[in-house]
């Protein structure tokens, strides 16, 4: 006899399969779901039956009759207002907030602001006094919250939801971070690298949708990478996975005129990529005078314009720059395989010169090696990548496979009764 836990584990995961494809297709019937799911059509009536009760789903309407006529079947949809979650990215200086409902729309975002290297114990409260705002201003009960999910810079330590190793939250390493929002809010919190959250939302939400390999390299202070396998993200033993700014030049420095503006003695490839680096060198070449504290101002952003329009000064330099970032996408394409490269962060964002030339030199790298071309493009979410990678992060409570390992995604205790059966949250 079948035991009672695995007939339980069996009906959690379809009703989860179901909730997937009601979000993908929704409007949907229930032959439709049965077709695409491959689950009897009694079994979809009596998940849809149980689903309907615990208000995750709603029934819209008719839909057009088959072909050989017959009752024209009825509509479903998720019931966007059943459940909320938070998505939240925290920077050095400020962190951004977002309520979402369950089909990952935003419904209200905002920002506090503090200066660098201010104690969690001063920005978790703001944050939180942030969501209850944010839940007040759009009329929603706060009790209807169903998780969080947190992107941070630093390496996660995902069984106890805090940051092991944190350079630009100086002081927040080995601190409950999930466990204030947990036993505030009374819901599970999910604490990612920034980067991987930034690569959650371009694969779910943004240039990487449908695609079930990729890499999301993002430049900032340094440079980081997201890498994707199987539709899954790979983190490496120690969540680590992706830390390419630590990668060291080695022989791609043995040619010093290629590099001639960027390379100062730098080691690794996040102290030459990194944004600073790049501003400083074209700040030497063209003499301009802007404030290298404050990149993302209108100067950085008119300075790499300038090399969209022709400069040739500009230019050079975003050359070198192309040269070694192209280097690491070519590492990605031997080592990974994957079926698109995603750039993103202010740099790319406003430079298509930038793009355009790690196109080429990829593409020339590409000559001699027997693989398929691998495309490159930027982020289309921008910096929404964060939080909407954050908001999908949460909604895992929700639709994750419940025998997908969760190391990204430890429950932390919220000191309630076991809720691994979706109806019973």
């Amino acid at each position: 006899m079948q035991d009672k836990a695995d007939i339980q584990l069996i009906k959690t995961i379809n009703e989860i399969r179901l909730l997937n494809l009601i979000r993908e297709h929704g409007p949907i019937s229930r032959n439709d779901l049965s077709r695409k799911s491959r689950i009897s059509k009694v079994a979809v009536s009596d998940i849809i039956n149980r689903l309907d009760e615990s208000g995750f789903i709603l029934e819209i309407g008719k839909g057009k009759s088959t072909k050989k006529g017959g009752k024209r079947p009825t509509l479903l949809k998720l019931n966007a207002e059943n459940g909320f979650v938070i998505g939240i990215e925290i920077k050095m200086r400020y962190t951004n907030v977002a309520l979402a409902n369950i089909e990952s729309e935003i419904l209200a975002m905002d920002s506090i602001h503090y200066e660098a290297g201010s104690s969690m114990d001063k920005v978790i409260p703001r944050i939180q006094q942030k969501i209850e705002q944010l839940f007040s201003d759009v009329g929603y009960d706060p009790k209807k919250l169903i998780s969080i999910g947190i992107g941070i810079p630093g390496f996660v330590d995902y069984s106890q939801g805090e940051l092991n190793f944190a350079d630009t939250l100086r002081g927040w390493a080995h601190l409950p971070i999930a466990k204030r929002f947990t036993e505030y809010f009374h819901v599970n919190t999910m604490v990612e690298n920034d980067v991987n959250t930034i690569t959650y939302g371009e694969s779910l939400k943004g240039a990487g949708r449908g695609r079930s390999n990729l890499v999301c390299i993002w430049i900032g202070d340094g440079i980081g990478s997201g890498i994707i396998v199987g539709r899954q993200m790979v983190r490496g033993e120690n969540g680590n996975a992706g830390e390419i700014g630590y990668l060291e030049l080695g022989h791609c420095v043995s040619n010093r005129d290629r590099i001639k503006h960027l390379y100062t003695n730098q080691r690794f490839f996040g102290e030459i990529l990194s944004e600073v680096n790049l501003a400083e060198a074209l700040r030497m070449k063209l003499q301009w005078n802007f404030d290298l504290g404050n990149l993302h101002d209108n100067s950085f952003a008119a300075m790499l314009k300038a090399g969209d329009q022709g400069n040739s000064m500009v230019q050079e330099i975003v050359d070198e720059y192309a040269y070694i970032l192209s280097i690491l996408c070519m590492n990605f394409i031997k080592t990974l395989n994957p079926n698109l490269i995603i750039i993103t962060g202010h740099v790319v964002q406003h430079s298509e010169y930038l793009l355009y030339k790690v196109r080429q030199l990829v593409k020339q790298s590409m000559i001699n090696i027997p693989f398929q071309e691998t495309p490159v493009v930027t982020g289309e979410l921008q910096d929404m990548a964060g939080v909407n990678g954050a908001i999908e992060m949460a909604l895992q409570t929700i639709f994750e496979q419940p025998v997908t390992k969760r190391e990204n995604h430890v429950k932390v205790s919220v000191g309630k009764d076991d809720e691994n059966e979706l109806t019973r949250r």
